[in-house]
């Protein structure tokens, strides 16, 4: 599994995610019932691309392997057949909800800014939903997360919920704000007694209305 933090800001969206890859195992114990084991694979998956057509950022969580591809290397396909240089947040969305039967259990975030709007879209195989607008189509700003969410659950939104201003946050405290979910997650994990399904590097890829940037990128040694 995996952790994804994304948080949306007056001057920046900023995406976070963990890297370990997490595999399972199922077999039949000697009296015929079935077991599940999990167990790290890697602590280096790609979990945060950025389309370098049109400098639109996607995270994914869930299952990690699409029709015999990684998700990076999905993306990677996705963006070279699907994609060119006009697109944007909205309609990279748009593509990647039409090929939703391939990925049954793994979600996406979609961002980025098009004509200075900022956009944050979540996309599963059955649904697209714009993450960053009221009922009444406004722009807010918030935080969302995806993936192994129990410690910021219990974190962020347990009675009482921490108090939060994103109206206010300088981007450089949501790039801090969304390593630190990350952070958090895998260090609950790491005290937890159960499977550390969250691991490795933290990838940060940041985005502005100028342009868009990797913080910490595992890859770039950033």
């Amino acid at each position: 599994m995996s952790i994804i933090s994304v948080v949306y800001l007056p001057e920046g969206i900023v995406i976070a995610a963990d890297s370990r890859l997490t595999g399972k195992k199922e077999y039949k114990d000697k009296d015929e019932n079935n077991i599940i084991e999990r167990f790290p694979l890697s602590d280096n998956a790609q979990k945060v691309v950025l389309l370098n057509k049109c400098k639109v950022g996607v995270a994914s969580f869930g299952v990690a392997y699409i029709d015999g591809k990684t998700i990076a290397d999905y993306i990677r396909l996705f963006e070279i057949n699907d994609l060119d240089e006009n697109d944007n947040p909205e309609s990279v969305a748009d593509k990647l909800s039409k090929h939703g039967s391939e990925f049954p259990g793994t979600t996406f975030y979609v961002c980025g800014y098009s004509e200075d709007v900022p956009y944050v879209y979540t996309v599963t195989s059955t649904t697209k939903k714009r993450s960053n607008i009221d009922s009444n189509g406004n722009i807010i700003f918030n935080v969302s997360w995806g993936g192994e969410t129990e410690a910021l659950v219990k974190l962020i939104n347990a009675d009482p919920v921490m108090q939060r201003n994103e109206n206010l946050m300088p981007l450089k405290d949501g790039i801090d704000f969304a390593e630190f979910m990350v952070d958090a997650t895998i260090k609950y994990q790491r005290f937890s007694d159960g499977i550390k399904t969250c691991g490795g590097d933290i990838d940060v890829l940041v985005m502005t209305k100028d342009k868009a940037f990797w913080h910490r990128n595992k890859l770039y040694k950033q």
